[in-house]
């Protein structure tokens, strides 16, 4: 009966987030609009709690932000804006991911390896997001962890890009996971140019797949 209703909780918070997404992804809701769980609950006919941990959701993808005295307010998701944070991360991390390449110990290699099996070994759903947005970032943050300049480092933590939802891209799953193997071959082979072509390309990509399920969602908008 437990895990019957466990199940049941977990259906209706998939379903809320997926509706408060596509709401904020077609445009229906927009940049600064904020998102009052009462009301929401009675839209949907749910009570608050599938609301709130929709919005925890929603903040570890970047679609919305917790602002002190106003509650979970949309962030911008515009093409350009997706455009903006993609090109400079692709700028700024290859950079950094480069200059880390020298300093990353054998362990660190290592650990890389065991994130990317993590990684591989997850079917993407609603369930997992989770997980596999956290497995990534950790990626990420291991493959600069040794970048010396600190500049360049901070101002990649701090651009505030937070990963989409990534089953919304689950057709390009295969393709990610490809060219995640593809970075940590170039970090196993000590190619430095080799490594930041390969994150620039991984990261620019995934933005043009966005920009291209956003187009479609909208495409198939209800007039």
């Amino acid at each position: 009966m437990l895990e019957s209703k466990k199940k049941d909780k977990s259906t209706v918070v998939n379903e809320v987030t997926k509706k408060l997404r596509q709401a904020i992804l077609v445009g229906e809701l927009k940049e600064g609009d904020r998102l009052i769980q009462e009301e929401w609950a009675e839209r949907l006919n749910v009570s608050r709690m599938p609301i709130r941990e929709a919005l925890t959701r929603l903040q570890m993808e970047g679609l919305v932000e917790m602002v002190p005295h106003k509650g979970a307010v949309v962030t911008p998701i515009t093409r350009d804006h997706i455009e903006e944070i993609y090109d400079t991360r692709a700028m700024l991390e290859g950079l950094a991911i480069e200059k880390s390449l020298p300093f990353l110990t054998e362990q660190d290699k290592n650990d890389l390896e065991e994130i990317l099996l993590q990684m591989e070994g997850i079917e993407l759903c609603d369930e997992t997001n989770e997980q596999y947005i956290q497995l990534n970032a950790l990626f990420h943050e291991t493959l600069r962890k040794g970048c010396p300049w600190l500049r360049v480092h901070k101002m990649v933590e701090t651009l505030g890009i937070s990963p989409i939802a990534p089953n919304l891209l689950i057709d390009y799953h295969k393709e990610t996971q490809r060219e995640h193997r593809l970075i940590y071959e170039a970090v196993r082979r000590g190619d430095p140019k080799e490594l930041r072509a390969a994150v620039e390309y991984h990261i620019l990509r995934t933005k043009n797949n966005l920009i291209e399920y956003m187009e479609r969602l909208n495409s198939t908008k209800p007039e």
